[in-house]
């Protein structure tokens, strides 16, 4: 029993050492996750964000902005908390599947610390990751019929799908699978499997009704853009040539490629297969080499980081082959043809996993989905963890192999406080704080390439940077009645070399702006005089 709360307090003082320092070192990242963010801020019923855009993700992040207003630390409090969960998800697993205390917890903290954690964007793809981490491990500790199990696994995908649509096809595999439990084993359970079955249905019926169908919308477009941006991505790749900077750009280059008419992967199929068998192949070789440097850089390079010696390989085989002496290997083996494998629940894994597989060989081997392979990667090596027998050691009978362990990887967590615990540039960060101090006067008309707007106390008016193409910024801004520029890196690289926006730096204040710096990387703002 102290072995487990020492366990658990390195668990937690992993997770403290990784996210206290959280906002000095980490700035923040817009796209998709600022996107739910928005939506979390002015959630509500009907969910106006679209079906395929995380309502329940959107609803967590409002639930949690009752307690924390501030849209940054609210931002910065999801990205830490998710974090945490991830790491305590992966240990909670482990566990279930048989592996010993010492080895679950080394995993969990060397996934917190791994590059598939923190530095993880969108964020989003935690919270499903969680929830089936979580599901997978109840049916594990819990004696249930496969029924019930496929039951809870179809609702989970079900919750899964109202973060990221695909896991409908989870919800849907599963509840065939139940449906076909239910038939088998209607004449044992009763009456017990109908209450089952019944609360399950309000729960399901209930989510389509707050929230609509995630998968079959009638609106195709996010999967169409991915789809084609993605080919893109590999197209660019195969070319060896930059890949286009803008989405309007990128769609583009996909029509000229693949032709006017091919919008899906269905009309590539047909109308492009060659380039459509081009893209899966490539697609098939990024998601397997992606996974083996996950599983690498999981447990070889966060365990070694920040320490680059050439001795670095050594020691890492060292460790390997002292591993593989103390391993018993007759007992191991006895225990490889005994011990029984729970085959249902594999298959319970497969169908919570089965959309990422596609996802991954039809579109992109995004590193958004990459994290869910990561489950089947920890399945695998629970396997055979908990096959393994390891042989007494005369030398080391005085302590407990899985105390020696522990104390190793808390002199490991230790070591990682510095590389948390420090400062480091956060210029989008300081953009933020700067504008969100900001009390303007009215509504705001903001021209911007980021998300900055999500951040900004009040609503405002959004004007895309593609609507300039006259070459007159100073008539744009007035034409548009744009009142606010955050002028970032990425904007003053945009209109860099644009004629009109130079001729706008020389004339500003005759058009009633004011320039304001507000990060120490060189950004500024242009906003209107009377809005202060």
């Amino acid at each position: 029993m102290r072995l487990h709360w020492f366990s658990i307090f390195i668990l937690l003082t992993a997770s403290l050492v990784l996210v206290h320092y959280l906002p000095f070192w980490k700035d923040v990242e817009f796209g998709d996750e600022t996107t739910y963010l928005g939506s979390g801020l002015s959630f509500s019923i009907p969910f106006k964000g679209g079906v395929q855009w995380g309502p329940l993700y959107a609803a967590w992040y409002a639930f949690w902005h009752f307690f924390i207003p501030d849209t940054l630390n609210l931002y910065y409090f999801n990205w830490a908390l998710l974090s945490v969960l991830a790491g305590i998800s992966v240990f909670i697993f482990v566990r279930s599947l048989g592996v010993s205390l010492a080895a679950a917890t080394w995993i969990a903290v060397l996934f917190l610390f791994s590059d598939q954690n923190v530095p993880l964007n969108p964020k989003i793809s935690i919270a499903p990751f969680c929830l089936i981490l979580g599901v997978l491990a109840l049916i594990q500790l819990r004696s249930w019929s496969n029924s019930r199990r496929f039951l809870v696994i179809s609702l989970v995908g079900l919750l899964c799908a109202y973060c990221r649509p695909e896991f409908y096809i989870s919800f849907l595999l599963a509840l065939i699978i139940a449906v076909f439990w239910l038939w088998k084993e209607k004449g044992i359970l009763q009456p017990t499997l109908m209450r089952w079955a019944g609360v399950f249905v309000i729960l399901a019926v209930g989510l389509h009704l707050l929230f609509g169908n995630p998968l079959f919308t009638g609106d195709d477009n996010r999967s169409t853009v991915a789809f084609q941006q993605h080919f893109v991505v590999n197209y660019s790749a195969w070319m060896n040539q930059p890949e286009p900077s803008t989405i309007e750009a990128q769609l583009q280059l996909f029509h000229k490629v693949m032709g006017e008419n091919v919008h899906t992967l269905t009309d590539a199929i047909k109308m492009q297969p060659q380039w459509t068998f081009k893209h899966i192949t490539t697609n098939i070789v990024h998601t397997v080499t992606a996974n083996l440097t996950n599983v690498v850089s999981i447990f070889y390079q966060t365990l070694f980081r920040g320490w680059y010696s050439p001795w670095r390989m050594g020691v890492a085989v060292g460790i390997l082959l002292v591993f593989l002496f103390l391993i018993d290997y007759k007992t191991t083996a006895r225990n490889f043809r005994k011990k029984p494998v729970d085959g249902w629940g594999f298959v319970g894994l497969i169908t919570l996993l089965i959309p990422t597989l596609i996802a991954t060989v039809l579109i992109y081997p995004r590193t958004h989905y990459l994290i869910f392979h990561l489950v089947l990667v920890l399945w695998v090596i629970a396997f055979v963890l908990s096959r393994l027998s390891l042989r007494k050691v005369k030398i080391m009978q005085p302590f407990s192999a899985a105390f020696l362990a522990l104390l190793v990887l808390s002199i490991f967590v230790t070591v990682r406080v510095p590389e948390y615990h420090r400062k480091a540039p956060t210029p989008t960060a300081d953009n933020v704080r700067f504008i969100t101090q900001l009390t303007p006067k009215e509504r705001l008309r903001v021209l911007e390439r980021d998300w900055y707007r999500v951040f900004l106390k009040d609503g405002s008016d959004w004007i895309h940077v593609e609507e300039y193409t006259d070459g007159d910024f100073a008539k744009f801004v007035r034409d548009k009645n744009i009142n606010f520029i955050l002028m970032t890196q990425d904007m003053q690289s945009y209109f860099g070399k644009d004629a009109g926006f130079a001729s706008f730096l020389n004339q500003y204040k005759s058009e009633g702006f004011v320039k304001l710096p507000t990060n120490s990387e060189g950004a500024y703002l242009f906003i209107k005089q009377s809005l202060l």
